[in-house]
């Protein structure tokens, strides 16, 4: 509920900047692709707090909801018949509590992205979505999960670890993680080197570094 208030927060913002540059004040339809059918009286009532504290006589929000489908291709079209039909200004959707593929937002952002609806994932954490390549308009509330490397990295320079050995899943998340913490390194202008084998990331200070027969060496960061 929090989430779904902060994210109407920011379309009531803008919308109010529109109504402010002299447009008459109109209705915004806001669409959302919940989890389950009862999540949806709960968007209406925050659409309808929305309404009272920011919208005033400006502009009014009016609340689209519907539930994810178990097929991408219903999904799709439910997107288009109930919500892009609709005008919708912007959709929010959230991510089941179940790890279902099928449940995904993907479909959501495909068909929306090719109109160029913008998307609001409420609490989707993969880091596939970050990807603007793929998901054009999916705007995130969370981070994702590979943004941990940030904290591995601040870890590496609090205690000057000399070698630390990362594993991974051999997945998209796991490799976004690891090219996260790699890209970190580089910015700070440390030295890496890649190993045919292995996963792990070995930091030593001058003099050279030794070698290892596994991971990645490199200067720590400063």
């Amino acid at each position: 509920m929090r989430m779904v208030r902060a994210s109407l927060l920011l379309l009531a913002l803008h919308c109010g900047a529109v109504a402010l540059c002299g447009c008459e004040p109109r209705v915004v339809n806001v669409g959302a692709v919940l989890s389950q059918k009862r999540y949806e009286q709960v968007f209406r009532d925050a659409v309808a707090h929305a309404n009272a504290a920011y919208g005033r006589d400006r502009f009014k929000m009016n609340a689209i909801a519907v539930t994810h489908k178990a097929n991408a291709i219903q999904m799709a079209l439910s997107v288009c018949e109930d919500l892009i039909s609709n005008q919708v200004y912007a959709i929010l959707v959230s991510h089941p509590p179940q790890s279902n593929d099928h449940l995904t937002p993907t479909p959501v952002s495909y068909t929306a992205g090719f109109y160029r609806i913008p998307v609001v994932g409420l609490t989707t954490r993969m880091s596939i979505y970050s990807d603007k390549s793929i998901h054009l308009s999916f705007l995130r509330t969370v981070p994702p999960y590979s943004h941990q490397a940030s904290v591995w990295f601040d870890l590496m320079r609090e205690f000057r670890w000399n070698h630390i050995i990362l594993i991974v899943s051999d997945d998209h998340e796991g490799r976004a993680a690891q090219k996260r913490l790699e890209t970190l390194l580089e910015e700070k202008e440390t030295k890496v080197m890649r190993s045919p084998s292995g996963r792990g990331l070995n930091t030593v200070t001058p003099p050279p570094p030794r070698r290892l027969s596994r991971g990645i060496r490199c200067r720590p960061p400063r």
